[in-house]
């Protein structure tokens, strides 16, 4: 068998590294089997399953023997093989035989699936940990609480009504009052009435009245049941798109808590440090408006920092400082952009928990999973839509006075009671372009015909073919997306002109995509086709003083850090700018987590390129005003749902797309699957504390 398996490997059909696990396997004593499953499941553990189904073994060994022009049934045959011809049953019993399967074997045989030992045990463990509830939760006063920090903020619906005055009023109320399906209420509301409020209005104060018109019953503020919710449950998972209030509703909810326990140890967690910066500016954000106490907001915590720093990274190996053996100290663990998060690293994190604490997971289902193994939020949120258990259905309604509540609920407890689904955004209106696009994408519903319908109907849109022809386009949106920070940069070196962290700001507005590294429409390829636009119209100095030689550092040059450096505090992602400083010296400015700008010799950086142009996935957690997307001109099988939906919804206020709309809607029929078992787990609400 090893001998075939080295011929798979030499047509490319496997990796180095599953053949040496094959081997492995072979030498404990694994029959042929064993041997292939083995094979196979660390096959697809490098793809991103955590397990892999048994009746996946005799699909995945089809389409070897067809690529190594084989039949199936005499390679069976010839390697005892002939459980796979039955049927899974069969299989998983011959595999149950097997001295290389169990519980102190290196493989494990859990839910109709084989696992590498270890991922079985990090999935039972996130399944154990999200379960538990530890007691004592009650808190006095909630209702009134919830309702002072989720007053309607009328100042903001009367700007809001003079702007959009054109559209109808229903529609109004339910984008900013959060009036529930406007339909079904058409009979039960007084809209005369309401419309005369709005009319008559001279300040936000005169439309105090729709206290009375619009009462509570008939509204649902998605924001106030997620603080509800994590009030009441120590396991709160709060998802929701981008700019649906996640970080700002839990600012609210931090305000809460620490009002009734002052003392109350909070950290938070990011998977990136760009993430971690990100959720620490838009706390401090948050705080600035917050209708709470000084003495309150002083205990809030501002400052975020990356989940391996917390844990504390022992050097040259995996493990941390912090583990089941020697746990955090806090009463309160927030996690920002969980959906980043791969498995054994939230298996690791939640074992470091203290059975006390009460852990906050938020972030968006639909965006893109981690780059290792899994798809845990992904998982975790399977629950989000169906809906509450009787007694929690009526405990959120009682604390949010949103009757609606009562009528979404299921017959039992779990999961589902720890979810909540943000569902309006703040980033971009869900009734705009950019709207209705994530939307489509994120149903799979979005065909060519219906993609270029939206571009050419919503202004916030535009849409080019990724052809030659298109070059010229793009070079005008470079040098449109890029010209204001540069002009800024010219004038900083002038004379006395913004300082770092306004560019930094400045060139966060536009932002070039990808969805894959290498080709022209690639992140090497268009940061070349950049820096030459730039280079060409005057913006950027890349030739050294000595003949035509390009310079590596320039000022104006945008670089991300593509290695951690805990010591420097610049993590994977960070995104900095060269500039020369008032000795006439090139430094590197980085935005740190605590809203300060630090300065670097380009020389000291740890791992870095150019990003002007950078991946989809590097730009989780980010938003930019004006957003260039590229796909490639081919079908790839990264680009999915997710990736595209991910891309998209990075731009707030302008989207422009490159791409063939024939390959895109063929790559939104993709959705991403990852194979794993955290959802059969998680459906034992038996094993619930």
């Amino acid at each position: 068998m090893l001998n075939e398996l080295k011929k798979w490997k030499a047509q490319g059909l496997l990796r180095p590294i599953d053949l040496h696990f094959g081997a492995f396997i072979g030498q404990l004593g694994g029959d042929n089997l064993t041997l292939l499953s083995a094979v196979f499941c660390s096959e697809y553990l490098g793809v991103g399953h955590i397990c892999l189904p048994i009746e996946q073994i005799i699909i995945i060994l089809k389409k070897k023997c067809m690529a190594m022009h084989t039949d199936l049934q005499t390679f069976c045959l010839r390697y005892d093989l002939s459980c796979l011809l039955q049927n899974t049953v069969q299989t998983q019993r011959c595999l149950e035989a097997s001295i290389c399967v169990g519980d102190r074997a290196p493989l494990s045989l859990e839910y109709n699936a084989l696992y590498l030992r270890r991922y079985a045990k990090y999935e039972q463990i996130i399944a154990d940990k999200l379960l538990h509830q530890p007691q004592n939760l009650f808190m006095n006063d909630v209702k009134h609480q919830l309702d002072k920090l989720f007053a309607i903020d009328f100042h903001y619906i009367y700007e809001k009504w003079l702007q959009d005055k054109a559209q109808s009023l229903p529609l109004l109320c339910e984008k900013y009052l959060d009036v529930l399906s406007t339909n079904s209420l058409s009979k039960s509301l007084d809209w005369p009435a309401i419309q005369n409020c709005f009319e008559r209005a001279n300040d936000a104060l005169d439309l105090m009245p729709l206290h009375t018109l619009i009462p509570q019953n008939m509204r649902c503020d998605w924001q106030k049941v997620s603080a509800a919710l994590a009030v009441t449950s120590a396991r709160c998972v709060i998802s929701g798109g981008p700019g649906t209030g996640k970080t700002t509703t839990v600012t609210k909810l931090l305000a809460l808590l620490l009002s009734a326990q002052p003392n109350m140890i909070v950290k938070m967690v990011a998977p990136t440090g760009k993430a971690a910066t990100r959720l620490s500016a838009s706390i401090r954000e948050a705080l600035q408006v917050l209708p709470i106490d000084d003495e309150i907001k002083k205990n809030i915590p501002s400052d975020a920092c990356t989940i391996h720093r917390l844990l504390g990274v022992k050097a040259g190996s995996n493990h941390f400082r912090f583990n089941e053996n020697q746990r955090l100290h806090l009463d309160l663990l927030l996690i920002d952009e969980a959906s980043m998060v791969d498995l054994p690293l939230m298996a690791k994190l939640l074992m470091a928990l203290p059975e006390h604490a009460r852990l906050i997971l938020l972030g968006d289902k639909d965006q893109l999973s981690s780059v290792e193994a899994g798809a845990v939020l992904g998982d975790i949120c399977a629950f989000i839509d169906t809906g509450y258990s009787v007694g929690k259905a009526q405990q959120l309604a009682d604390l949010t006075g949103f009757e609606c509540l009562r009528n979404t609920h299921i017959d039992s407890s779990g999961m589902a009671d720890n979810c909540c689904l943000l569902q309006k955004s703040y980033r971009f209106d869900q009734y705009s372009g950019i709207g209705f696009l994530s939307n489509a994408i994120n149903k799979g519903q979005a065909n060519s015909e219906q993609v270029l319908a939206l571009f050419t109907q919503y202004d916030d849109l535009a849409h080019y073919e990724n052809n030659t022809s298109s070059q010229k386009i793009l070079q005008e949106m470079i040098l449109e997306g890029y010209r204001p920070y540069l002009l800024l940069m010219q004038e900083r070196l002038s004379h006395d002109g913004p300082c770092p962290k306004v560019l930094l700001k400045a060139f966060n507005c536009f932002q070039i995509l990808c969805a894959i590294r290498e080709g022209n429409w690639g992140v090497q390829g268009l940061n070349q086709i950049t820096e030459t636009v730039l280079s060409r119209a005057g913006l950027i100095d890349k030739v050294a003083e000595q003949g035509q030689n390009l310079q590596i550092w320039y000022s104006g040059r945008p670089v991300m850090i593509t290695q951690n450096n805990y010591h420097l505090g610049l993590y994977n992602g960070d995104i900095g700018l060269c500039l020369t400083d008032k000795q006439g010296k090139l430094r590197v400015y980085f935005e740190m987590s605590d809203g300060n700008v630090a300065d670097f010799q380009p020389s000291r950086l740890p791992g870095h390129e150019t990003s002007y142009a950078m991946t989809v996935h590097k730009s989780q957690g980010s938003e930019f005003e004006h957003t260039l997307l590229a796909l490639p001109t081919k079908v790839v099988p990264v680009v999915t749902r997710e990736l595209i939906y991910t891309g998209v919804t990075r731009a707030k206020k302008r989207l422009t797309l490159f791409a063939n709309l024939d390959i895109m809607a063929l790559a939104i029929k993709q959705k991403t699957l990852r194979y794993s078992r955290l959802v059969e787990r998680l459906k034992e609400t038996n094993r619930v504390n």
